[in-house]
């Protein structure tokens, strides 16, 4: 069971300390870009993933509107190498998916690079859409 935790003081030298695998680096950015991200853009919204009371992920959402409908966008989403093959990755989609329910979004978009096989599977078994190339990335939906 995965639970999205805020991150704090307390906890953001371990939620930095995630990373993917060497050879995934290109597939998604690091959490240190992503909290650099949430500083300059107000609206999105961090969580670290825990597994028990260890941090075995992270995840990058960005609500906004959209001709007067509620959309999410999930940025970013990553679980650290040390924690790969074990489910959580589909764990956290699903912690993911749940939390935003709370922002009633209409529309809940993701996207990954074409060669992130692993992840596209992901996706489409948790119900998005394929919809295209949209900014060099397949684009998935899931309508709410």
């Amino acid at each position: 069971m995965i639970e999205l935790r805020e991150i704090t003081p307390d906890n953001h030298l371990e939620v930095r300390a995630l990373s993917v695998f060497p050879e995934q680096q290109h597939l998604v950015a690091t959490v240190d870009k992503s909290l650099a991200d949430g500083f300059v853009w107000k609206d999105v919204l961090l969580r670290a993933a825990y597994h028990g009371n260890i941090a075995v992920g992270f995840v990058c959402v960005f609500p906004f509107e959209e001709k007067g409908r509620c959309r999410v966008n999930v940025l970013r989403l990553l679980i650290d190498s040390r924690h790969q093959g074990q489910g959580l990755g589909r764990a956290l989609l699903g912690a993911t998916l749940k939390w935003v329910e709370s922002l009633s979004p209409d529309r809940i978009r993701i996207s990954t690079l074409p060669e992130n096989e692993v992840a596209l599977s992901l996706y489409k078994s948790m119900g998005f859409v394929e919809s295209g190339i949209e900014d060099g990335e397949i684009a998935l939906y899931l309508d709410c």
